[in-house]
């Protein structure tokens, strides 16, 4: 049996994921609780990007019929400033949530990227990071004309990216036979398999 060793970040508890033959499990490391999702009333699972201290992650949500969500990632922190490759765990994993729900009714919708929601409080951090920038840049260096204000061209270039990066658009959807193909173990060092290709396709999955 699968199972997934998770903890996305230091505000989440530790958990051990596994599909069993109708559920997706989980136990917790710790107090990290225990609960029980049975495959035949998933109606949703979302693939998205998300921060991983310096580096990002892939995260799954799966949702059931009654809004209930359980989450996992790609990489599991360890520690301030410490996270550890679990690509290879939830690459598995993944294949077999998507061989298990393909054996269900449904319906089930598969979407790549983040929530709209999620998307419009990066914009406005990004766009609130950029306005202050360039008020700041325009006081400092425009109207006192202080060399100091230069420094705050980042800060603005920053907040536009962080717009652009995170601009809200609907999700899209993905072909879920994508992660029911089984794929070849050529690297031995799971540290070694990046993040946007750990389940062998996931080029596609974006922030947005």
């Amino acid at each position: 049996m699968t199972e997934l060793r998770d903890r996305r970040n230091a505000g989440t508890p530790a958990r051990i994921f596994s599909i069993e033959s109708d559920a997706l499990v989980w136990r917790g490391i710790g107090d990290g609780g225990e609960g029980r999702m049975a495959l035949a009333s998933v109606r949703q699972v979302r693939l998205a990007i998300a921060m991983a201290g310096q580096s990002s992650q892939v995260v799954c949500r799966v949702t059931d019929d009654a809004g209930h969500e359980a989450v996992f990632g790609s990489m599991r922190w360890a520690g301030v400033g410490q996270w550890e490759a679990n690509a290879r765990d939830f690459r598995d994993l993944l294949r077999a949530l998507h061989l298990g729900l393909r054996e269900q009714p449904g319906p089930v919708r598969y979407l790549e990227g983040s929530t709209t929601s999620f998307l419009a409080i990066m914009t406005g951090l990004g766009a609130l990071l950029a306005l202050v920038g360039a008020g700041a840049f325009t006081k400092l260096f425009l109207i006192d004309e202080n060399a100091i204000g230069l420094a705050l061209i980042p800060a603005i270039a920053l907040g536009v990216w962080l717009m652009r990066l995170f601009w809200p658009r609907a999700a899209k959807t993905y072909d879920p036979t994508t992660y029911t193909v089984e794929t070849p173990t050529e690297n031995p060092d799971p540290a070694g398999e990046s993040d946007p290709a750990l389940a062998g396709k996931e080029g596609s999955v974006t922030p947005r």
